[in-house]
């Protein structure tokens, strides 16, 4: 049967809008998976910049927290008038929990590494990022004379709110707390809280010259400190251990507070290690000091006054 020239148009007028909508449908759905997809690489652009971010951020948050724990030991020994018995787990919970010995430190409200983290969860919420973080650990170590470095481990898990991506790792942050201007915990436990000594390193190397002991008077007026591997470090002095440390710092008291203060004052050498402990030495005056400023032998050539023994 012959097919009409019409029968023939139509079938290829079918076939053609067939065709025209077959690759139309293609090109939506092309479209619609670049668009998916430039969705996703946003999402995901915008997850990496979050977590580069979060990583400075819990920097700073164990920084704030941590210079924070430090000042508030100092007000606990002041309050309480007892050392930090377990430095370790004192500073943990203190930096956690914002309490040492269940005593609360108002230095550390709202102001906790764990308040911290919270916080960085509640905004990565309103981002629709949802991330918990575990604080598998917090320690601190003090590697060198002037700065104490503290360390938490923690896992960190981050997710898109529609799934478009997620991340798990862990991560270990470090940052280093200079301990300049903290209160010395030996001058406020032995003085009743009276008589406090911020730590300031000596601008003085030469103590005396000849006979002029002007520099070694001003270290004394000031009670600066000196790096010394006879002395305790700072993390020692918060809990009262007087034995030596390769990064031990050391003052010399001045007794003219004390007595300034009503305290009475003891015959011994002003190293403040050996003033406020309990060891027997053997001590100096020293010309043109004060009467009640005296160095053990140990200390003479230290502070230069080996030629200036009264």
């Amino acid at each position: 049967m012959a097919i009409s020239k019409k029968g023939i148009f139509f079938t290829f007028a079918a076939i053609a809008l067939a065709l025209i909508l077959i690759l139309s449908f293609k090109a939506y759905k092309t479209y619609e998976m670049k668009e998916n997809i430039d969705i996703i690489g946003v999402r995901i652009d915008t997850m990496n910049n979050f977590i580069k971010d979060i990583e400075q951020d819990l920097e700073n948050g164990l920084y704030i927290a941590s210079f924070r724990a430090f000042a508030g030991m100092g007000a606990y020994i002041a309050g309480n008038g007892t050392y930090i018995a377990d430095i370790d787990d004192g500073f943990k919970e203190l930096i956690l929990e914002g309490t040492l010995d269940n005593w609360e430190i108002s230095l550390m409200q709202n102001s906790t590494f764990t308040d911290w983290v919270e916080k960085i969860e509640a905004e990565a919420d309103k981002i629709d990022i949802i991330v918990n973080f575990t604080i598998v650990d917090v320690a601190i170590e003090q590697d060198d004379p002037w700065s104490v470095s503290v360390s938490s481990d923690i896992d960190i898990a981050v997710k898109d709110k529609k799934n478009t991506s997620s991340w798990k790792r862990n991560k270990n942050i470090v940052t280093k707390i200079n301990i300049r201007d903290f209160e010395d915990p030996l001058y406020i436990k032995n003085s009743l809280g009276r008589v406090t000594n911020a730590i300031v390193r000596s601008p003085i190397t030469d103590f005396v010259q000849g006979a002029d002991i002007t520099n070694l008077l001003l270290h004394l007026n000031n009670s600066y400190y000196i790096e010394s591997n006879t002395s305790p470090n700072f993390l020692m002095r918060l809990q009262g251990d007087l034995s030596n440390s390769s990064t031990g710092i050391e003052s010399l008291v001045n007794l003219g507070e004390f007595q300034d203060q009503g305290l009475p004052i003891e015959d011994r050498s002003a190293v403040d290690y050996i003033y406020f402990g309990t060891q027997s030495t053997t001590d100096y005056g020293i010309e043109g000091a004060p009467g009640w400023f005296k160095l053990d032998s140990a200390h003479l050539e230290i502070y230069e006054v080996q030629n200036l023994t009264i």
